[in-house]
């Protein structure tokens, strides 16, 4: 049953909307998950990939007990661990068989802990394809992301994040796909290799644009890069669309050389030696407000105490402003 405020109405209301963190990571470093280093050299997009979301089924406990903690943090949205879900990426890493039992399963945890405290979104990023074998693979891209949003549909997400698109030609496939569903879309781009284009040579103006006209209801950024990074990022695509902007950014220390922390040789079993301090994420909590986010979390390595301490933030903000 979904809630019957949606995130839209919920960001009317209150002006700003807290989500959750990362998992894929979180549940890696608990010991749930593979990292997939032993798998694949990282970077490539060869071979099976790393972090999939089977955790779900496997361990399913340990996903639930995440979720109780980013919703005691203080998130108001739970993302379901559909991150790198569709049938393709599963079966690179030998789940493609569990692909529906995967993605209903981690809609189905989520929702049991939100009850009626939180709205649940279901996740759907990037399929990898446009990095191993570019444009030609569109098709193959609108196959896979319009059966997961039916998965994520038919399971009962409130309304669904389109994460980590490092191209804006994948990122409005998947819009197109999603916007059958009649869920609010809330669509967010990841900048590799700069923080001023995205895989395919587009602007952060440019892709708020392009991702609002596609059908989108909020647009930004996440991951990759840590607060002031990504800020830098959505205060151009604030001054480009009218539409709610969203942040999500990495809980880890980039570099101006490389201002993205997946091309660091630290990525992916050395990160704890550039993971953040939580002051990072309470800072950004209360900038939120000045730079025009209103719908506001953390991507990997943001546990539940980044959360807190974003809540702490914004509530900061609040007080000075009361």
């Amino acid at each position: 049953m979904r809630q019957n405020e949606n995130i839209l109405e919920r960001i009317a209301k209150q002006g700003i909307v807290l989500g959750d963190g990362g998992y894929l990571i979180e549940l890696e470093r608990r010991g749930w998950v593979d990292s997939g280093s032993g798998r694949e050299r990282v970077g490539t997009g060869k071979g099976s990939g790393q972090f999939t979301p089977e955790v779900a089924i496997e361990h399913p406990d340990a996903l639930r007990e995440l979720y109780h903690e980013f919703l005691n943090s203080g998130s108001q949205v739970l993302q379901a661990l559909t991150f790198f879900g569709t049938r393709e990426k599963l079966n690179r890493a030998g789940y493609g068989e569990q692909t529906e039992a995967i993605n209903a399963a981690a809609v189905r945890i989520a929702r049991e802990v939100a009850g009626s405290s939180a709205l649940v979104a279901g996740s759907v990023s990037r399929t990898q394809l446009f990095e191993r074998e570019g444009p030609t693979a569109a098709g193959q891209v609108r196959d896979l992301v319009t059966e997961q949003v039916r998965l994520l549909a038919d399971a009962g997400v409130d309304f669904l994040i389109l994460e980590t698109f490092f191209h804006l030609q994948e990122m409005l496939i998947a819009i197109e796909c999603s916007r059958a569903s009649s869920l609010p879309i809330v669509a967010t781009m990841t900048f590799r290799p700069t923080l001023s284009q995205c895989s395919d040579g587009h602007s952060p103006a440019d892709c708020a644009r392009a991702m609002v006209d596609a059908g989108a209801a909020v647009v930004g950024v996440n991951c990759e890069q840590e607060p002031d990074r990504i800020l830098a990022i959505t205060r151009e695509m604030r001054k480009a669309v009218s539409v709610p902007i969203a942040a999500q950014p990495a809980a880890f220390r980039t570099t101006d050389a490389t201002p993205c922390f997946t091309r660091l040789p630290q990525f992916p079993d050395a990160m704890e030696a550039i993971q953040l301090p939580r002051s990072a994420f309470e800072s950004f909590g209360e900038k939120a407000r000045s730079e025009g986010i209103q719908f506001l979390g953390g991507c990997c390595g943001c546990n539940a105490a980044y959360v807190r301490a974003i809540a702490r933030g914004l509530s900061a903000a609040n007080n000075r402003a009361a």
